[in-house]
């Protein structure tokens, strides 16, 4: 089945299970209606009828028959919830086929920064950006990684082997859609926003102690049972309320003693008891799936070889003692029936114990857990794109495409070009016309660089890659409350890039290496320091690609400026080569077909583009 109608059968099919589900939790609310109705009538019988025996019998077996209401009451609405998620993820599948994914609210705002080496150049977040495209994560840790492999800053001493690793965890998950949804649909139940487990995790490790020796939890079990054995037993033996009423006192009295600090870790640990059992269910079914991949696999093992009995069943652990201590939301339980059995403080007392055993692995469980939804997004992008194609990747720094184009673009709009830059040292001059596809070649180039290192499909026939490091000069923004102009921005910008084919290659303590560490930087540079006048732009446009070809770098430079373009007539070797687009004129009518063609381009339409929004220009040849 294609993607599109794997998508549109899952919607009807959870529609169908949400409708459902939504009758029958409306059959339970009216059956509980009826049942509480015949309670009271119940309770009125015992009052004012003749048989109150009866009535009281009646009225226990409505409010045990309530009782089960509520439990499958609340079994069915969760079963709504878990439908009504997972028919979100179909329609998000849907939506990304259809194009509209820029309406998704997942944008990845909170990653921008203005001082990454290509994010903000190459739309990696915000709208209309690579993340809101590929992201179907559902917690915090699965978010922040997705954010972590889309802006990586150079390819790691693991390559490629790491990536390789990568791309096939996406080939396993990218046609396990019942998998893929589970996961989704799990996670949607968590919270309506990504919740944020850090609070609890500082908890778990250990850095919010709470005093739980030896004397404090025999005085947690040992009053309760000494208030409901004098409570049951103590008339037997002639003792009056006094030492009931005493016992009651003491426990109250060390609960208040306790209660800032119990209140705090409640707090911290248990915002919802259903949070930390979505969480145990994503775990469980991550746990239980048969992977292909020995990288999902070597996660899986991960949470299996974790606590007593692996994640799942250390998570449930504490999802049941915070089932009982969210018994304290009841104003009746918090007032007399708690404080008896000092509810809160042997609650805090298990927590405390849970956490010795198992805190300090909770925080892995999340990265597993972050990480394998990650791998979850880029599958579902491959899922969903068949026509693109999986990196080849290579020791030596190379990037050779066949049919390159940008992954953000409608396929119906998008025109596909061959790129070669066979290895370091080696770059392309680009020029054109105005509005011909100069700065969406480049965007293409670096967003497709950025998906294949993250381990994803590009968008491409086929990619050679290596090891490089991607750095751009494309959007320049001046800033009037720092004082940079415009071009003293694009300078910065520049100087980063040359900066950055000035180091080294180093291991990860410093010293000289051969291995790829942050890679070849892999330069696009867009319309070169376009912010001064011709002399001195072509003159320092020339001194800056000069440098970057000549200290191993690799990329591709825009310009409108010709006289940039016979630098490959001064480098030896033929490592700077010259391409340009071109617009096709009938008339007063001129069009685009952003095909890529080499050599230099022999046209410029800036007057032509000028008459056509109305500005006259005549030209002193006319």
């Amino acid at each position: 089945m294609t993607a599109r109608a794997t998508y549109e059968e899952g919607k009807t099919k959870r529609a169908r299970e949400a409708a459902a589900e939504e009758a029958r939790s409306r059959t339970v609310g009216m059956a509980r209606l009826a049942v509480a109705a015949l309670f009271f009538v119940a309770i009125g019988l015992v009052v004012w009828g003749p048989a109150p025996g009866a009535a009281w019998a009646g009225a226990g077996a409505c409010a045990a028959a309530f009782a089960a209401l509520v439990i499958v009451h609340a079994r069915t609405e969760r079963k709504k919830d878990r439908a009504n998620a997972a028919l979100r993820f179909h329609e998000r599948g849907l939506v990304h086929l259809d194009g509209k994914w820029t309406d998704l609210p997942s944008k990845g705002e909170r990653f921008r920064t203005a001082d990454h080496p290509y994010a903000d150049d190459l739309d990696v977040f915000g709208r209309a950006s690579i993340f809101q495209r590929i992201d179907a994560t559902e917690t915090r840790f699965g978010e922040e990684r997705l954010a972590a492999l889309l802006s990586r800053d150079g390819v790691g001493e693991g390559w490629p082997n790491d990536v390789r690793e990568r791309q096939a965890a996406v080939k396993d998950l990218a046609p396990r859609v019942a998998f893929r949804e589970q996961l989704s649909a799990l996670g949607a139940l968590l919270s309506t926003e990504k919740p944020d487990p850090r609070p609890f995790l500082e908890w778990a490790e250990g850095s919010l102690p709470f005093p739980h020796g030896a004397g404090l939890v025999a005085l947690a079990r040992l009053l309760p049972a000494a208030l409901i054995a004098l409570a049951v037993f103590g008339s037997s033996f002639g003792l009056g309320t006094l030492p009931v009423l005493g016992i009651f006192l003491a426990e109250v009295l060390v609960g208040l003693a306790l209660r800032g600090k119990v209140a705090r870790i409640a707090a911290i640990v248990s915002a919802r008891e259903a949070g930390v059992a979505s969480y145990a269910d994503m775990l469980a079914l991550l746990e239980s799936e048969k992977f292909d991949s020995p990288l999902l696999q070597s996660l899986q093992a991960r949470l299996r070889s974790s606590g007593h009995g692996g994640a799942t069943v250390e998570m449930r652990s504490l999802g049941r003692i915070l089932g009982f201590l969210e018994a304290r939301n009841n104003e009746v339980w918090r007032f007399f029936i708690g404080p008896a059995l000092m509810w809160d403080l042997n609650c805090v007392v298990f927590l405390e114990r849970w956490r010795d055993r198992t805190g300090k692995r909770v925080r892995d469980w999340f990265v597993v857990l972050g990480e394998i939804e990650a791998l979850a997004s880029l599958a579902g992008y491959a899922f969903e794109r068949p026509d693109h194609a999986m990196p080849e990747l290579h020791d030596a720094p190379t990037f050779e495409a066949k049919g390159l184009g940008h992954p953000l673009l409608r396929e119906d709009k998008r025109v596909d070009n061959d790129v070669a830059l066979p290895g370091p040292g080696h770059g392309l001059i680009v020029t054109g016309s105005n509005m011909s596809g100069k700065s969406t070649l480049l965007r293409a180039m670096g967003a497709n660089a950025v998906l294949a290192l993250a381990g994803a499909p590009v968008c491409a026939r086929s990619l050679r890659i290596g090891p490089v490091r991607v750095v751009t000069s494309m959007r320049v923004r001046d800033s009037l409350e720092e004082g940079v102009s415009h071009f003293y921005a694009e300078l910065q910008k520049l100087k980063r890039v040359i900066d950055l084919s000035r180091q080294p290659r180093t291991d990860g303590a410093g010293a000289p290496s051969d291995k790829p560490g942050a890679g070849t930087v892999f330069f696009l540079l867009d319309e070169i320091l376009h912010g001064t006048n011709s002399r001195e732009r072509i003159l320092g446009a020339r001194a800056i690609i000069k440098e970057l070809l000549s200290r191993g770098a690799m990329g591709a430079v825009s310009t409108h400026d010709l006289g940039i373009s016979d630098l490959d007539r001064e480098i030896a070797g033929d490592v700077l080569r010259n391409v340009h687009f071109e617009e096709q004129v009938e008339g007063d009518r001129m069009t685009f077909d952003y095909t890529l063609r080499n050599g230099i381009v022999q046209s410029s339409n800036a007057l032509r583009l000028m008459k056509l929004v109305g500005i006259d220009v005549v030209s002193p040849d006319a």
